[in-house]
């Protein structure tokens, strides 16, 4: 994929005094020189900036989660430069992954711990943090979860909707600058949707910036500033 086009820019009276994050250039292959290399962006270029919310539309395979994935420094490019605050993130990569919080599309997939509260506050620990049962309750209640409910549960023996959201509460606990979320409303029920809707407005209001991989962009319309289609 050579590029890719917005199909919507709201005007948003920001300048690149605030930019976040920029994509340069980038291309990604996987299995390189593989009989079954697979080439998904070829000088591909992106920009972030802080409060804006960035939706990612696209079919199935057309590199959502792989962008995504580029973008929270979980895969690193083939060629290509991405600047944090103007910074290559890849030259301290664990500085720039404490702006970032990244949820899968599967939560299942993010949970290794064997009880919520330690799940949730398993990043806010690995950067640091002295307060981790603020944390913890500050973003269970985020995403309306009853913290004493959940504290000793087991993340996997949750609900579909239940995952999603403590997904969520895991990657907000450490404060990121940045939420990628991949498909972010799976599993949800219509009240559990609002809820997250409710929240990612809070969260652009705040200043903050997230960039969200959807096939119902229609949903998160009135808080986007830029659809990119890939």
């Amino acid at each position: 994929m050579a590029g890719a086009f917005f199909v919507y820019n709201r005007e948003t009276g920001r300048g690149n005094e605030n930019l976040l994050i920029e994509l340069k250039n980038i291309s990604f292959v996987y299995s390189p020189g593989a009989p079954f290399e697979k080439r998904v962006f070829q000088d591909f270029n992106l920009a972030v900036s802080s409060g804006e919310v960035l939706l990612v539309t696209g079919d199935n395979g057309s590199g959502k989660t792989t962008l995504l994935q580029i973008i929270a420094l979980v895969l690193k490019p083939t060629s290509g430069r991405i600047l944090f605050d103007g910074e290559d993130a890849w030259k301290n990569p664990r500085r720039w992954r404490k702006k970032i919080g990244f949820s899968f599309q599967f939560p299942e997939n993010q949970f290794f711990n064997l009880t919520v509260y330690d799940e949730i506050t398993y990043a806010s620990k690995n950067f640091g943090s002295t307060n981790l049962e603020k944390a913890y309750v500050n973003s269970m209640k985020l995403v309306k979860l009853d913290a004493d409910y959940y504290r000793e549960r087991i993340p996997y023996s949750l609900s579909g909707g239940e995952k999603r959201k403590i997904g969520i509460a895991s990657i907000i606990a450490h404060d990121p600058e940045i939420l990628v979320l991949d498909e972010p409303l799976v599993s949800l029920d219509f009240p559990s949707r609002k809820e997250i809707i409710s929240f990612l407005e809070k969260w652009k209001a705040a200043g903050k910036a997230a960039v969200i991989a959807t096939h119902k962009k229609e949903i998160f319309s009135h808080i986007a500033d830029k659809v990119l289609s890939l």
